[in-house]
């Protein structure tokens, strides 16, 4: 469940690259009542590595980070939260 989660955000994820506008991912507010809260916990971690792999391969200066219970995109240079 955690890992399917994981990569449904991480669609959206990539659809915000594209159009430069950066949000709140895996809120567990907006996820609790579908999964537990261990399940969205995994699928932080999970989205955070999926983002990291994507953000080398792309050569793009993010980084994906998690902030009380959420994950952020920042500016690996300047560590801007996007």
């Amino acid at each position: 469940m955690a890992d399917a989660l994981a990569y449904e955000v991480f669609e959206e994820l990539k659809k915000d690259i594209e159009k430069g506008d950066f949000g709140i991912y895996l809120d567990t507010w907006d996820y609790e009542d579908e999964y537990s809260h261990n399940d969205i916990e995994i699928a932080r971690g999970k989205l955070i590595e999926l983002a990291k792999e994507y953000f080398r391969v792309n050569t793009m200066d993010y980084e994906a980070k998690e902030v009380n219970e959420n994950v952020y995109i920042f500016n690996k240079s300047t560590g801007e939260r996007l």
